[in-house]
């Protein structure tokens, strides 16, 4: 299993004595160094640059539509390592991922915590010092009666993966360009798209004291106005997911697909943006064309025909707003 050939690594199990200057280690600091020697000379240090994917595919089912994004990542020619969570093992999903991408490196945790979870321990797992960036992505449950609100922006589970997924592999030539913005723009800690960019009151205010108390475990001041990427799919340096080696798996409760919010999970959504600014770096909101308009599309067809269930169990049609059937379902 990929989990026990790197435990004693940076990720997860022995460190060296820090240096007194930096907060670095001895060997990390070293490795700056050099790469900014090399740098200097105008050569890319591929070991140092590398991106660190990691996938979580709960739906296996929507393999297909993650390898046409995997596809995007290998022309853009940025280097990567790719790494996939599957909460059992399922032989055909796995044949499939290691005939696409060969040196996939693939393991199956606990179903605990949703994505964020498995991305807790895959951060345990791997070898931080080899990996400037982390690319976290997942699939998510594809329900269009299941919607969220955004900025303004209503977005049905299926529209709202795929907003986050186009800004991070929409294109190689997007992919290359998120890359060089964050190799570029050093005050840049996190990116993702700008339509789940939020730093609206109402999308964390109910978790806002427990977001507090974590803060305050990690050594951070309280954060009076939270911004996170609503969704949890981002690109972010290493250096600033680092404070999250002081959770675990364990941490986090057995999945319930039926509960929509309020988990410790969703604590850590917010936590990962909180967490970016307490550490004096921006997020940044990727622009990607065409989904103003399809919002806006959206909008008008609900204006036109909506059909929903309500929770007492009676389903309603409304057309231009105005209920014109309902019905008590048995």
């Amino acid at each position: 299993e990929c989990g026990g050939i790197w435990r004693d690594k940076f990720g997860g199990g022995v460190e060296e004595e820090p240096s007194a200057c930096s907060g670095r280690s001895a060997v990390e600091n070293m490795q700056f160094g050099v790469a900014l020697a090399r740098r200097g000379a105008g050569v890319l240090m591929a070991e140092n640059n590398r991106i660190a994917v990691c996938l979580h595919l709960y739906y296996a089912e929507q393999l297909p539509d993650m390898l046409k994004y995997l596809r995007n990542l290998r022309q853009s020619g940025v280097p990567y390592d790719l790494y996939v969570s599957l909460p059992e093992p399922r032989e055909e999903i796995e044949q499939a991922l290691r005939a696409a991408e060969p040196a996939v490196e693939i393991w199956h945790p606990a179903n605990r915590g949703y994505d964020i979870g498995p991305f807790i321990d895959f951060l345990h797992k791997i070898d931080l010092a080899r990996y400037a960036f982390i690319l976290k992505i997942h699939t998510k449950n594809q329900n269009r009666g299941n919607y969220t609100i955004l900025n303004g922006n209503r977005m049905d589970n299926r529209l709202w993966g795929r907003v986050l997924l186009e800004a991070l592999l929409g294109t190689p030539e997007r992919i290359r360009q998120n890359f060089r913005r964050m190799e570029q723009n050093q005050n840049i800690g996190m990116l993702g798209s700008k339509y789940c960019l939020t730093a609206e009151k109402q999308a964390y205010a109910s978790l806002q004291r427990r977001l507090s108390d974590e803060l305050a475990t990690l050594g951070y001041p309280e954060e009076t106005k939270i911004k996170f990427i609503a969704g949890t799919m981002f690109m972010a340096r290493t250096e600033v997911l680092r404070p999250f080696l002081r959770y675990t798996l364990a941490d986090f409760p057995a999945t319930d697909g039926k509960i929509k919010e309020g988990t410790f999970a969703h604590v850590m959504e917010r936590l990962f943006g909180a967490l970016v600014i307490a550490q004096g770096k921006e997020i940044h909101g990727v622009s990607h064309n065409g989904y103003g308009i399809k919002f806006l599309a959206a909008a008008l067809r609900r204006f036109l025909f909506q059909t929903k269930t309500t929770k007492s169990g009676k389903k309603i049609i409304k057309i231009c707003k105005l209920p014109v059937y309902c019905r008590e379902i048995k």
